[in-house]
Order: C-alpha cells, then sequence, then structure tokens
C-alpha cells in the first residue's frame, strides 16, 4: 500500500508548479530527550530525503544504509525547493560514535546532469530495497521490482523480486560491482522483507534443527489479505537461488516442517505457514540476545503507530500487533501536522542499541505534494530509542 502510493506522490513533486521548500532543520534538544532524533540524516551532497532506510552494521560505528526513493539536488543544495532529481534507491554510509554520525550519501552518475540509482531494474522497472545482511564477505540484498499499472495513487503493482550480491562492497558505491538473481515474479511471493542470517540462540535461527544455523530465513509477504510466511535457503547456495529452476528453496508448512518449494512455482503452497499478521512491506525482524526473543517492528497500514510482536521463536508463537510508538507527528498539535500526512518505514537498527534499548527508524509522507517541498521535516528517516520490549 504505501509503495504504491508513495511512488506516485513523489514523482509527481518534481512536476508540481510553484513548488516552494524549507532546508532541514537544526537538532531538538527537546525531542532528544524523549528519545527521538529528527535530525540524524543531514541534508548534504544533493541527497534532500527518502525512505526506507533498512541498515548493515558493519562494525567499528560504520553501517551501511539502503533507502528507497530519493531527492536530489547539486551538491550544495539544503532544501527540496532546489530539487533537480528523482531516483528510486539511494546508499548511504554512517559512521558514528555513540549518536554523533557522519552521512555519505551514493548513487550513480553522482555528477551528471541524469543521476541514476545504485540498483538498476530491467527495462521502465525500477527497484526499492528490502532487508540486507553480509554472509562470507558479500553483500546480499533483496529488492522489490516494481512497474507502473494503469494510473492513479495506486497505478503501479510488483514485477517480481531480486537478489543483488556484491563483492567489493567495501569499496565506494557508486563503484559496486553489482549481480542480480530473480527470486520470484509477480507479486503473490515477496521474499525479503526481512531477512534473518547466524542470529537466534546460539546463531540458529531455528534451534529445533540442529543445521538451522546453515540457512537464511527470508520473511515473505504474501496473500490478498497480507500475512507473512518464512522460506530459507541454504547459505552455501546463496549465488545460485535463482528461479524458476531452482529447488533449494523451502517453505514453512503450517504444521511446522520444511518443504520443498516447488521450482516453478510463483505462488506458495496453500498449506504454507501463516507464520504473522498482517504482513509489512517495510519491517525488520532481529534476535535479541538479553530477552531471548525475536522483535518484529513494523507499521500497520497507515495507522498512527509503529507497532512490534514478540516470539521466542522464529518460526511460531508471534503476538499479536502491540504499540510501540505514537508517531508525533500524527497529532493535531503537532506543528507538522496536515490531514493528509501518513507515516509508515518501522525497521530496527542494533547498531543505536545499548542494552534493554530499542532503535528504530520511521518516515512521514503526505499525499499533498506541496507538502512535502514545503516541510523539510518530512519525508527523511526519523530515529526513535525505546526501551526493549519484553514479555
Amino acid at each position: 500500500m504505501r509503495s504504491r502510493l508513495r511512488s506516485v506522490l513523489l514523482c509527481m513533486l518534481l512536476l508540481a508548479d510553484g513548488v516552494t521548500g524549507v532546508a532541514q532543520p537544526g537538532p531538538d534538544s527537546a525531542t532528544a530527550s524523549l528519545g527521538v532524533y529528527p535530525h540524524l540524516f543531514p541534508y548534504q551532497q544533493g541527497w534532500l530525503g527518502a525512505d526506507a532506510a533498512y541498515s548493515v552494521p558493519l562494525g567499528k560505528g560504520k553501517s551501511l544504509w539502503f533507502f528507497d526513493d530519493t531527492f536530489l539536488g547539486a551538491p550544495g543544495a539544503r532544501s527540496r525547493r532546489q530539487a533537480t532529481g528523482f531516483i528510486h534507491n539511494s546508499v548511504g554510509i554512517s559512521n558514528c560514535s555513540g549518536l554523533s554520525c557522519t552521512f555519505q550519501y551514493f548513487w550513480k552518475a553522482q555528477s551528471a546532469a541524469k543521476p541514476q540509482p545504485i540498483f538498476a531494474a530491467p527495462g521502465t522497472d525500477w527497484f526499492w530495497a528490502m532487508d540486507a545482511f553480509v554472509y562470507q564477505r558479500t553483500l546480499y540484498i533483496a529488492l522489490m521490482q516494481m512497474h507502473a499499472a494503469g494510473s492513479g495513487a495506486f497505478g503501479f503493482a510488483y514485477s517480481g523480486a531480486q537478489l543483488a550480491s556484491i563483492r567489493n562492497y567495501t569499496a565506494r558505491p557508486s563503484q559496486w560491482k553489482i549481480r542480480y538473481q530473480p527470486l520470484n515474479r509477480g507479486g503473490s511471493a515477496v521474499p525479503g522483507v526481512s531477512i534473518v542470517v547466524n542470529q537466534g540462540p546460539g546463531g540458529n535461527p531455528d534451534p529445533s534443527n540442529p543445521d538451522g544455523a546453515d540457512y537464511a530465513y527470508f520473511f515473505t509477504l504474501a496473500g490478498k489479505e497480507p500475512y507473512l510466511a518464512l522460506l530459507r535457503v541454504p547459505l552455501a547456495e546463496l549465488d545460485r537461488l535463482a528461479r524458476p529452476g531452482n529447488a533449494d528453496w523451502q517453505v514453512l508448512n503450517a504444521e511446522g516442517r520444511w518443504e520443498t518449494w516447488k521450482d516453478s512455482a510463483t505462488v506458495l503452497p496453500v498449506d504454507s505457514a501463516q507464520v504473522a499478521r498482517p504482513g509489512a512491506t517495510e519491517m525488520t525482524v532481529r534476535w535479541h540476545n538479553s530477552t531471548q526473543q525475536w522483535i518484529a517492528v513494523y507499521p500497520v497500514g497507515l495507522e498512527r503507530e509503529a507497532h512490534y510482536s514478540l516470539s521466542s521463536s522464529l518460526t511460531t508463537g508471534w503476538s499479536r500487533p502491540r504499540t510501540l510508538f505514537a508517531y508525533p507527528e500524527m497529532d493535531a498539535s503537532s506543528p507538522n501536522f496536515t490531514p493528509h500526512l501518513f507515516c509508515y518505514a518501522d525497521k530496527e537498527h542494533v547498531e543505536f542499541e545499548s542494552p534493554g534499548e530499542l532503535a528504530f527508524t520511521y518516515v512521514c509522507n503526505s499525499s499533498v505534494e506541496k507538502e512535502v517541498t514545503r516541510n523539510g521535516n518530512l519525508y527523511h528517516p526519523i530515529l526513535v530509542i525505546r526501551s526493549l520490549p519484553r514479555e
């Protein structure tokens, strides 16, 4: 839902007449004292705001960030009034000591008249980033492949999903050599909204299986009334996963057993487990050793709060959605509030967590294009740190 609406609205922004804008405001100590950090991601180097914001910690305070639809301008631009470009994905690199961070942003053809996204889809399709991880000195990132379909605010649809692999991921992202593997066609099953590798008790996501640590687990959006299914693939086969024609994929069934996902199938078996409801395209699932629990962080439709669910098992027993955080922008007393506002893109970021904490980001947007271009407080990730939920 958010992805189709978001892309149409943001593409329209660059075509709007009389667009004005304000620069991103400076830090606000009052909000920081409440555990909300709205200005962590600076508008600089021509990067003028984006959404999504999955992150991959690389150690020693360094992280990779994956953004989706991104406003661009000249290197000195600080306001969307100065936007000259718009691409469907970009990459950031942060170096942080605590919450004191520096950022660099990257895209292809960064100084050219027609900038390009880091991840380029075939033809007129485009990619939006999903979850990512590093394994055996290779970065892997799942991508939603999208295309235009019809007109209006929901005139977009899934083409499928792909997995990008990057062996030289320590180089500048604009110089990455990217290999793509198709994971599925269409929108009936979208693997990779969150990916779990080497997490869980003793590093095993599925301790009921002594070999459970040998797999990557792909939370998969499925169903007309979206739910999350769970697929897994052997880590040893990560570079040979392309479908159709691959029988290494397994799906968790309703009885809690792993069964082969037919190599030519694009739809999950009717007996696949509905691991959690509702499903979301923007989410994370992460293990917390201190509480011996998994936590899923995600939005529910266009509600006014971020949500979470807990489970002691990756494969079963997930709690119903619970409120994690009420978006302050959606309170009528907020200076950023309008009736057209919506917030989404809730994701955890373990690199900002101290013991007993949960750190996550969200993004606020508007269905009225000029509200985004005029208000620099909108349309960029906002960091929140809260106490870690537990049963």
